[in-house]
């Protein structure tokens, strides 16, 4: 595993993009210390780290992720929890690396949000389902990326089609004022709509009038046309 961990520190140190490193830390309003790799050299790495583990037994998978996810490493974790997270069943709750330091680390960001999210957590509460109510408080965290986790973890739910747990989740993020969180739920909306375009369509016509424009804007995307016109048509004040 060190052998690894070497090999994939040096092939994201080789590809750091110092102007798109820059840009990023631009982007944002806090303080982030991003290595600076695009996220299309880090899935290729991600590819290529899951050939590497195919044969290997999942707890060693999993011992992966978590020595990426100490890394600190943008990249590093990116690549261990896309190489390790949505193929295997994870172990038993309790293993995972991050659930709960997500909450209180300085430096998580918005790919090591979503990545954590959709990946290792977002596999760990579709196959146990014991595990979801942790899930709760963070929908009323200060944290941004808790709430935003707190959406976009559930997108392998929405994939297997589970829209109950899924709506019952929106219901309680629809309040949340956070531009990054508001986007986050789109993303979910819009992911369960691919699966179920019919049932999306009413819950959205729903709450239409609660849920903030942008969110809504994403969540209709893969909608049928006439479908996305009528849920984006005039709104009541």
């Amino acid at each position: 595993m060190t052998n690894l961990l070497s090999l994939i520190r040096a092939r994201l140190l080789e590809q750091v993009d110092i102007p798109y490193r820059d840009g990023c830390r631009a982007f944002f309003k806090e303080t982030i210390n991003p290595l600076g790799v695009r996220a299309a050299q880090v899935n290729r790495l991600a590819a290529e780290v899951a050939r590497l583990v195919r044969d290997w037994d999942t707890p060693c998978v999993w011992e992966l992720c978590r020595a990426l996810w100490a890394t600190g490493c943008d990249g590093g974790r990116q690549s261990g929890l896309q190489a390790g997270g949505p193929a295997r069943t994870p172990p038993r709750p309790g293993g995972l690396p991050g659930v709960g330091g997500l909450a209180r680390s300085p430096r998580i960001q918005l790919g090591h949000c979503d990545d954590l999210c959709t990946h290792a957590i977002g596999s760990l509460l579709l196959h146990y389902k014991e595990v979801r109510p942790r899930t709760e408080a963070w929908i009323a965290s200060p944290n941004r990326w808790l709430r935003r986790g707190a959406a976009v973890a559930f997108i392998p739910l929405a994939k297997a089609g589970e829209l109950r747990s899924i709506l019952a989740r929106v219901d309680t993020l629809l309040p949340d004022s956070d531009d990054l969180v508001r986007k986050g739920l789109g993303w979910l909306l819009k992911e369960a709509g691919r699966r179920q375009p019919g049932p999306m369509r009413d819950y959205l016509l729903s709450r239409r009038e609660q849920m903030a424009r942008v969110a809504l804007r994403i969540a209709v995307e893969k909608l049928p046309e006439t479908t996305r016109r009528e849920i984006m048509g005039k709104r009541g004040k």
